[in-house]
């Protein structure tokens, strides 16, 4: 395996993605990398149709926001407290896939390798269309580790 200097980690709050920034700060500790957190608001995965376009770009878009940036604070802490170099990133995915929006962003910050969980905080979508997870596996240009539950 080639060296390892940027890790890409997407992050949504659960259980499994904690997992994944754990087993990500002894990969970059172990290899003297660099973490790329990253979170993404899938717009289209929070609108429930009873609100209006207004009501959701200036109270539902921004809450998202808070609650992105916020997390991946508390995520950066724990990768900071471990001594790993970290930095986040959040994106609004818009009409694009989450596994489009990885996809790119590891190209864009040239990163050697996605670690992320093998399953986040998504319901009946999941269902439909195969887990982020998977997804995200099928279009990496680069390697990537799923961490289980």
């Amino acid at each position: 395996m080639a060296s390892l200097h940027q890790l890409l980690v997407p992050v949504d709050g659960s259980q499994t993605s904690v997992k994944a920034l754990e087993a990500a700060i002894e990969l970059a500790r172990l290899n003297g990398a660099r973490l790329r957190l990253l979170y993404v608001i899938d717009e289209l995965d929070c609108i429930n149709g009873f609100e209006t376009a207004r009501a959701y770009h200036e109270q539902a878009l921004p809450l998202m926001h808070t609650d992105g940036e916020r997390l991946l604070a508390q995520m950066r802490s724990l990768a900071e407290e471990k001594g790993v170099m970290c930095d986040s990133v959040l994106l609004e995915a818009g009409a694009e896939r989450l596994c489009d929006v990885v996809a790119e962003h590891a190209r864009l910050v040239r990163a050697d390798m996605i670690v992320l969980g093998s399953h986040g905080r998504r319901g009946l979508n999941r269902v439909l269309m195969g887990s982020d997870a998977e997804q995200i596996v099928r279009h990496a240009p680069v390697a990537v580790l799923v961490v289980k539950a």
